[in-house]
């Protein structure tokens, strides 16, 4: 354990390096780039609520606010499209980088954590996103919401695992 913690502090440089270049590469395609890792969830979470509380009626119980379960569906989405990304791409992290791992000599526990580095840069993106949604719509965060560092490493640990 101790070996790996050391590796992964000497090519730390090469991890972050990585984690920009995944980023980059990963919206450099797309016309609206990174605007489209917001916008994706968004638009989930604005279909969700169309359908759910206004088509079926669902609400959140003892609570009369008419954004309420928007709010909690945009809630549940962050917290699962981080676990969702790291899981599905951590899943072919070494087949995907295949011809990396022949030409350049590094520890490979460098991959999952270019993986988790670049699913937290979105996660961080989407969550400032989210409170300035929640902001808007006149439900300011509370102090619970020191706890989503925390809930973050422990979503993480298990997407990892």
């Amino acid at each position: 354990m101790k070996e790996m913690l050391v590796a992964i502090w000497r090519y730390r440089f090469f991890v972050l390096s990585s984690i920009r270049n995944d980023l980059r590469s990963r919206f450099a395609r797309s016309k609206l780039g990174a605007a489209w890792m917001i916008l994706q969830p968004l638009a989930q979470v604005a279909i969700y609520s169309l359908v759910l509380s206004r088509i079926m009626a669902a609400k959140l119980p003892g609570i009369d606010s008419r954004y309420a379960y928007s709010l909690y569906l945009l809630s549940g989405m962050v917290a699962w499209s981080l676990f969702a990304e790291i899981t599905s791409r951590s899943l072919t992290v070494f087949v995907d980088n295949g011809s990396m791992l022949k030409k350049i000599v590094f520890p490979r526990v460098c991959l999952p954590l270019i993986v988790v580095g670049s699913a937290l840069v979105n996660n961080l993106l989407l969550f400032v996103v989210t409170i300035i949604v929640f902001a808007i719509l006149g439900q300011m965060p509370s102090a619970q919401v020191l706890w989503v560092p925390v809930l973050m490493l422990c979503t993480v640990a298990f997407s990892l695992g």
